[in-house]
């Protein structure tokens, strides 16, 4: 049995990426396929793949194997047109969902949104809030199948090895992302660590559409805060070595929590777009009273079992799934 594995989205990637290191793990034949941001996600969790130019086609025409997994995009035709492949070449496909969001959106023409959606044969869910919000946007309930985010489950089995939860965070990273009103959050947080006195360095870590934003820079210059800028390639390097994570509602932050580091989403008078702010696994801070707590007390900073238990061993579940539909 030979898996063709195929991504190009950084989620998509990530996700994509944990099953095939099962899979291999597993003693499975696995050719995987990375198209632009898909490059970078498969070198940070070291797992080999053949990169792809900008033209697709010319490797669709000439590929052979007998299941097809991809991840989703937005930005490209890559896993689409790969299905459609899969199609007419009567390989069975799966599909990873990475997020809670855009479910239908995945599957249709970039060019035509009007268009009917292409879906492969599976398309995995994350959880059963997941699930519903597929079949909500249309999605065929026969090709669902709940196993959970592979990613998350590779993220958990790395988990930081947390020395005590009653001290005191001394190395905090704050996720800066754009259109977040993220100059104001990082304001309030300025506010709150002034009298901090644990703190050894804030690092603030600029969305990659963000660049070096000069506003939030002159906050923390004009700051009495020792602070520095992220630039590592690799987000999970810097993650480890954190005592806090906080952002707004930035990804990193579900990643930091998988990893079992406490983490905050910053939502003060902004939109509270992160899903698992609602499970309290990251933990909605939605005034500087609150942030203060959960600086100062422990007990704000226990994270939820529940969410770890539903995505642990997601990526086995997922490669087991392959090998089933043969």
């Amino acid at each position: 049995m030979k898996i063709i594995a195929i991504a190009h989205d950084p989620g998509g990637a990530n996700a994509v990426a944990a099953t095939v290191a099962a899979l291999r793990a597993a003693g499975t034949q696995v050719e995987a396929y990375a198209k632009g941001p898909a490059i970078h996600q498969f070198q940070r969790i070291e797992v080999a793949c053949t990169p792809v130019s900008e033209e697709h086609q010319t490797l669709l025409v000439n590929l052979t194997g007998d299941i097809l997994l991809t991840g989703t995009s937005q930005y490209d035709e890559f896993e689409r047109d790969a299905i459609l492949w899969a199609r007419q070449e009567h390989i069975p496909s799966i599909a990873v969902i990475d997020y809670w969001a855009n479910y239908r959106q995945r599957f249709q023409a970039l060019s035509n949104r009007n268009t009917e959606p292409t879906f492969p044969d599976i398309i995995t869910a994350i959880d059963e809030v997941c699930a519903a919000g597929m079949l909500a946007d249309g999605i065929p309930e026969k090709r669902i199948r709940i196993v959970g985010q592979p990613y998350f489950a590779w993220l958990i089995a790395r988990q930081k090895s947390r020395k005590s939860i009653f001290k005191l965070p001394e190395n905090i990273l704050f996720a800066s992302q754009p259109n977040a009103n993220e100059i104001e959050m990082l304001r309030i947080l300025i506010k709150v660590l002034t009298d901090y006195k644990d703190l050894k360095k804030l690092l603030i870590r600029f969305h990659p559409r963000q660049g070096k934003c000069p506003g939030s820079l002159d906050l923390l210059a004009r700051s009495s805060l020792p602070f520095g800028i992220d630039e590592s390639p690799n987000i999970l390097d810097t993650l480890q070595q954190q005592d806090i994570v906080l952002g707004i509602t930035s990804i990193i932050l579900i990643e930091a929590a998988l990893m079992g580091i406490p983490t905050g989403s910053l939502v003060m008078g902004v939109n509270d777009t992160l899903i698992t702010n609602k499970w309290g696994f990251t933990l909605p801070l939605n005034t500087p009273e609150k942030l203060q707590e959960f600086l100062y007390f422990t007990e704000h900073r226990e994270i939820d079992k529940q969410f770890f238990e539903q995505q642990c061993n997601a990526d086995y579940r997922v490669a087991q799934l392959c090998k089933a539909i043969i």
